[in-house]
């Protein structure tokens, strides 16, 4: 009678540890399933920053509808950015504004005199959308963009110059690095297209179809945002 009280007390006390590790393993698990998932840094608020970097683009020339001729042209660009974003989960939605100044010149040369262009800004007001990884974002960014160009004409001894503020669109992509708190680097490359523009240079009707290439490296500073991770409860 001993022994079988003793061996139920024994049963008794392994169902109870079996009942106690199963509980236990039950909470841990609920207790991962509940824990925030974390997004890297929130990218969420207002920026604000510099860039400097490389451009260069073509001029096509046409005359009276006729004779043609091209350009191309090139130099160092430098500015500032402003602008805003909105993360949810990994992906971020943003508006930005920039300011480039620029110093694309070029000139072709032909027969009994040659071909100018200068370009001494770019503006852009473009829309992003960027996908975080870590504290990397991916994005792209498009929109409108606008810039001051000269076009000039030397024939003989006759010089003909004439300077307008062109209108067109920009595509870009980028990646940006969270590498402080608040404070971001980015590489980034822009394509800009001026289309064709008639326009009067000295009694001859020309169009010049412009385009554009630019590589940029910057930092931005963020009010309120990258600092923080982004967390998300199911």
């Amino acid at each position: 009678m001993r022994r079988i009280a003793l061996a139920l007390l024994a049963s008794t006390m392994l169902a109870g540890t079996a009942s106690a590790a199963d509980l236990a393993a039950r909470k841990a698990a609920a207790a991962a399933a509940a824990a925030p998932v974390t997004y890297g840094v929130n990218w969420t608020g207002f920026y604000l920053g510099g860039h400097l970097g490389y451009g260069w683009g073509g001029n096509d020339w046409t005359y009276e509808g006729l004779s043609t001729g091209s350009n191309d042209f090139d130099g160092f660009i430098g500015g500032g950015q402003i602008g805003f974003d909105y993360q949810f989960n990994n992906i971020v939605l943003g508006l930005q504004g920039e300011i480039t100044g620029a110093s694309l010149e070029g000139k072709t040369v032909y027969d009994n005199g040659e071909l100018k262009n200068e370009a001494s800004w770019i503006a852009t007001l473009t829309g992003r959308l960027g996908f975080t990884a870590d504290r990397a974002l991916f994005y792209v960014k498009g929109g409108a963009a606008w810039t001051d160009l000269d076009n000039t004409v030397v024939a003989g001894g006759d010089v003909w110059k004439k300077s307008e503020t062109r209108d067109g669109w920009t595509l870009g992509a980028g990646i940006e690095y969270a590498f402080a708190p608040n404070w971001s680097a980015f590489v980034e490359y822009d394509y800009y297209d001026f289309g064709d523009k008639n326009t009067v240079i000295g009694d001859t009707l020309v169009k010049v179809d412009t385009d554009v290439n630019a590589v940029k490296v910057g930092v931005n500073y963020r009010f309120g945002g990258a600092s923080e991770p982004l967390v998300r409860k199911y």
